[in-house]
């Protein structure tokens, strides 16, 4: 009887829009969502959630097609600037360097790996990403340079501030997943429905930061980095 019932809600259940009825929808009347992503370690609540990705999953537009959409992530101050980025499947993120000094920007994060090269200060250069996922960002010169771009499969997407707060407006009625990843939190979901012209009820993500622990990474050749010298910190 369970598997009947079941059956029978597939049959019945309404196909998945198309990105022209989302596009639609969102301009004549979609709805907002709104919520907060909240970090806990050891059952004890953190003081803020900043850089934590949090998106629609498999909402696009038909905006999306007419150009890619643009991320900046920088070399500064031997860091990358801001930390994290996101965009949407296909989107570009522009890596200039403003230091005073050489990087070589570089991912082994599959499938998206790329490798940039050395290139001087004042110098940029952009990186395609074709595939949704996490893409850890090194410098092959300076291990403590550390960046993410979340590859996401949505146009509907944020980075949150301290307070890991969000809000997506214009989203098409319908049921949808709303994912979040943090770099100690990892990753976490919930469900919402969105109704034309209202405000969703304030969602609440609440991920887990206990298990975290910074790892060491290799360069991009897969060999440890070699020890720094004091001469290095002018040219490099």
């Amino acid at each position: 009887m369970a598997f009947l019932l079941a059956l029978a809600l597939g049959l019945f259940a309404p196909p998945a829009p198309t990105p022209a009825a989302v596009a639609a929808a969102a301009s004549t009347g979609g709805g907002s969502v709104s919520g907060k992503v909240s970090l806990v370690k050891a059952g004890a609540p953190l003081p803020e959630a900043a850089n934590a990705v949090v998106w629609i999953e498999g909402l696009r537009s038909q905006a999306s097609a007419a150009h890619a959409a643009r991320a900046e992530m920088r070399s500064q101050g031997k860091k990358f600037v801001p930390r994290v980025v996101s965009v949407p499947r296909a989107g570009e993120v522009q890596f200039p360097n403003v230091d005073p000094i050489y990087h070589n920007v570089f991912s082994v994060s599959a499938p998206n790996r790329f490798d940039l090269g050395l290139y001087r200060s004042g110098g940029s250069r952009e990186k395609r990403f074709e595939e949704p996922g996490l893409v850890r960002v090194y410098c092959n010169i300076h291990p403590q340079m550390v960046g993410f771009v979340m590859v996401v499969d949505s146009d509907y997407a944020a980075v949150t501030g301290p307070d890991g707060s969000f809000r997506f407006d214009g989203v098409a009625p319908g049921n949808w997943t709303i994912r979040a990843w943090h770099e100690e939190g990892g990753e976490g979901q919930v469900p919402v429905v969105v109704r034309a012209r209202a405000e969703t009820p304030a969602v609440a993500l609440r991920l887990d930061a206990s298990a975290y622990k910074a790892q060491p990474h290799k360069n991009k050749y897969g060999k440890d980095y070699p020890p720094a010298a004091a001469s290095d910190d002018e040219r490099y």
